[in-house]
């Protein structure tokens, strides 16, 4: 055991020597390439993703009761946020928009907490937005009948699509359509009487089957002026992005998609995009409502082929689950209300005449000559957003028994009534008072016209410059139409609500809100119904036009809090006055981000 362990130590010192003498190497430091580093969002970034998550969960379909709560105060953080933000980032044009998005939904989801149905008791409304969440089970008997009665009523007619009519989702909404919704289909029905004819045409000539026009009685029940929770506009139900790509005009002047015969060729154009892609209407359906790619994206996750089997999967939202089965009964019951008990009314049409303006024109002006009322001339023209006609050539539409004396009388209009506007774009090295003295201008005309938040202007910016004439009134520029998602009348008082609080949650005076429900003093109590605006609102246009712009016009951007009674006592001028100005209902909720003319 000794010699083992001397051998070993013996061992140990030879290697320990052999080591020593052999020559040094330098050792080599490698280094290592350094890892990126991760690029931190700016605050604008984390604040505009949050925003716009928030909203994008406020518009799910799924979102239940439970979970407004949560996402209500998660808003109220971010609001916070954004009033610590720096000013530069909370100036920014996406977070403003983002922000007024938000604050709309935040409205929102507080009033349909506490709305009180507007419709008399077994009457119910059927927005687009709401049919997802009325849909009823049925029991098989139930179903049977329906079915026997579809079948019973195809027929006598031609749809021109497949419709399964024995599928139980398009069962229960001919069912639905028949009991629940029967005055809101039987109106739908009668709204859309007078335009279809035309739709159809319209639809067939772009090699779409005609009787999809019904598709107008889901989306807007057939309503021009109809806006959805997520912004979609007017009968066809377009969004921004897409009424551009499909040729609609939508800028400061007009909105297009407003206009029932000009946004019907671009959803038959769409329609027939969509049907080229899949091969499939009712694909197309489930597209012209989730967006092509959306569908498309599900197709190639699941490996469905069809619409109904998408429908079995998580990929598709409820609304879109649903849109489709909503639409192919409407279908079923307008190609033969009859069967289905339904007499359609249609109202009469007036007959309509076009003229081609080549310059703005103050819409007053024009009433006059045409001798109907602003009202009606604005209703002849619904993609109009502003009280004036771009500057561009427009067609302008009248009764066609007015045309003759429209013609004579519009020849005769004085230069001081006519609009005289330039389109300037901004050159670098310009600023608001240079361009306001190169068109011999007020700068302060130039801002509240253009609604600036500031005196500032960016390179490539364009500016409308009122240079003459009529276009020197700023109520012209106001606009025109607001975009409400749901406007909610009528409001339940919870317990531990106060007058004022009501009155700074809705943005409605609380003169107005006293006047409206006849209340003597400040007292409520739970469960009382309060009406937050009158049933017919006010369009604050007179048939006149209004004053020259002077230095006294203001632009109030709207703050957290703010209301129409609030601002004209804080600027020494009255609800009625800034109502008349913005051409707006007293009863109007104010968001943050709005621009308001102050007199």
């Amino acid at each position: 055991m000794i010699l083992f362990a001397r051998r070993r130590f013996l061992a140990s010192a030879i290697c320990a020597a052999v080591l020593s003498c052999a020559p040094q190497q330098p050792l080599k430091v490698v280094s290592l390439p350094e890892a990126p580093k991760p690029i931190k969002p700016s605050a604008e970034e984390i604040l505009f993703g949050r925003m716009q998550a928030l909203s994008a969960r406020a518009e799910d379909p799924d979102l239940s009761d439970q979970q407004v709560p949560a996402l209500s105060n998660e808003m109220a953080g971010a609001v916070e946020m954004y009033f610590d933000a720096p000013e530069a980032v909370r100036h920014a044009p996406r977070i403003q928009g983002s922000l007024e998005r938000m604050c709309d939904h935040a409205l929102q989801l507080e009033l349909d907490a506490n709305a009180v149905p507007e419709t008399p008791a077994g009457e119910s409304e059927a927005p687009r937005d709401a049919l997802p969440q009325a849909t009823t089970f049925l029991p098989p008997e139930e179903l049977q009948k329906i079915l026997e009665e579809v079948k019973k009523a195809q027929a006598s007619v031609e749809v021109g699509i497949p419709v399964p009519v024995d599928n139980k989702a398009v069962l229960t909404y001919v069912n639905m359509y028949q009991t629940k919704f029967r005055n809101w289909f039987a109106g739908a029905l009668d709204r859309g009487t007078p335009y279809v004819p035309g739709f159809q045409r319209i639809f067939k000539d772009a090699g779409v089957p005609p009787n999809l026009v019904y598709l107008a009685i889901v989306e807007s029940a057939f309503k021009p002026n109809a806006v959805s929770r997520a912004r979609a506009a007017g009968m066809w139900q377009f969004i921004q992005g897409t009424a551009r790509r499909y040729g609609l005009i939508v800028d400061f002047w007009e909105d297009q998609r407003f206009d029932p015969e000009i946004s019907a060729r671009a959803s038959a154009r769409y329609l027939k995009n969509l049907y080229d892609m899949f091969g499939d209407w009712q694909l197309a359906l489930a597209a012209y409502n989730a967006g092509e790619m959306k569908v498309q994206r599900s197709m190639e996750r699941t490996q469905k082929e069809t619409f109904w089997d998408l429908k079995t999967t998580r990929y598709l939202r409820r609304e879109t689950r649903e849109y489709v089965p909503a639409i192919l009964a409407a279908i079923l019951i307008a190609t033969n209300p009859k069967a289905y008990g339904f007499d359609p009314v249609a109202a009469a049409i007036e007959p309509m005449a076009a003229v081609t303006l080549e310059q703005p024109m103050d819409l007053r002006v024009l009433a006059r000559c045409a001798g109907v009322p602003l009202e009606s001339l604005q209703a002849a023209n619904p993609s109009l957003r502003r009280l004036i006609t771009p500057p561009r050539p427009f067609t302008l539409k009248l009764p066609a028994d007015k045309l003759e004396s429209f013609q004579a009388k519009l020849a005769e209009i004085p230069p001081e009534e006519k609009a005289e506007i330039v389109i300037h774009r901004v050159a670098r090295g310009e600023s608001l008072r240079s361009i306001a003295s190169k068109y011999k201008v007020s700068p302060n005309l130039v801002r509240v016209v253009n609604r600036l938040h500031s005196g500032r202007v960016r390179p490539g910016q364009d500016l409308v410059i009122p240079t003459g004439g009529a276009a020197l009134d700023p109520s012209l520029y106001a606009e025109e139409r607001a975009t409400p998602k749901r406007p909610q009348k009528i409001y339940k008082v919870r317990p531990k609500d106060t007058l004022a609080g009501i009155c700074a949650r809705t943005g409605v005076p609380v003169q107005t809100l006293r006047d409206l429900n006849s209340l003597q003093g400040d007292a409520i109590k739970p469960g009382q119904r309060l009406v937050l605006a009158s049933a017919k609102g006010s369009r604050g246009a007179s048939g006149q036009p209004g004053a020259k712009a002077g230095e006294n016009v203001k632009v109030h951007h709207v703050r957290q809090g703010d209301t129409l009674y609030q601002l004209a006592m804080q600027y020494n001028t009255t609800v009625d006055a800034l109502c008349r100005l913005n051409r707006i209902s007293p009863g109007k909720t104010l968001h943050l981000g709005d621009s308001l003319l102050i007199p």
